[in-house]
């Protein structure tokens, strides 16, 4: 019987063609707007507006702990054979690895926030603790699209922060980060939708 969740190895509804322009345009979407890289995005948001004499030597170290740091261990449990791809395409390979991100952004966070780091960034790490620990929580029963979620959070930033010119511009991104998936058979349309709704939701929990 097919596992409705391991897109990566089975297919469970139509895959794209090998190569073309649309596979290619595809994952090029999919790999600048993955979740490490949409936290990165959102961190240049939020810098926008701290006031702070350190705002760059905070906003720096938010990177180095909260981006490059589970960046490394991916590629760390790609190179040892643990994850198939850098986004975890098969759903059981993530429980682990997000598990290990989790607990470790959670004192990461803690350090973060006691070291007296700027309110913004704080919210914004609270913000990616809880997509992380429901991404974890749905993945243990079914396979929703974290890119859509991370995108979903980025895309609601817009009507909060400061920059009317890309309210624009990032609603219809998350659309297009959602389709991208879908083309290369990660996901299907629910889980694409999906995401996109717990990133809106978890955002304005935290940051509304």
């Amino acid at each position: 019987m097919i596992n409705n969740d391991n897109v990566a190895h089975k297919v469970t509804f139509p895959r794209p063609a090998e190569g073309g322009r649309a596979a290619a345009a595809a994952n090029f979407i999919s790999t600048v707007f993955s979740p490490a890289l949409v936290v990165f995005y959102a961190v240049i948001l939020c810098s926008y507006s701290i006031d702070h004499s350190s705002k760059f030597l905070w906003t720096s170290l938010f990177v180095l702990l909260f981006v490059l740091a589970p960046t490394a261990y991916i590629f760390y449990l790609m190179g040892r054979g643990k994850v198939t791809d850098f986004h975890m395409s098969v759903r059981e390979e993530r429980i682990m690895p997000l598990c290990v991100i989790f607990i470790y952004s959670v004192f990461s966070l803690l350090l973060y926030g006691f070291a007296g780091g700027p309110d913004a960034l704080v919210t914004l790490g609270y913000l990616c603790l809880g997509l992380t620990g429901l991404w974890i929580l749905v993945s243990l029963y079914w396979k929703i699209s974290g890119h859509c979620a991370a995108i979903g959070a980025l895309g609601a930033m817009v009507f909060v922060y400061p920059h009317e010119s890309l309210v624009f511009v990032l609603p219809p991104l998350a659309l297009l980060v959602a389709w991208s998936r879908i083309r290369l058979g990660c996901h299907s349309t629910a889980q694409t939708a999906a995401g996109l709704l717990l990133g809106v939701a978890v955002f304005w929990f935290f940051l509304s």
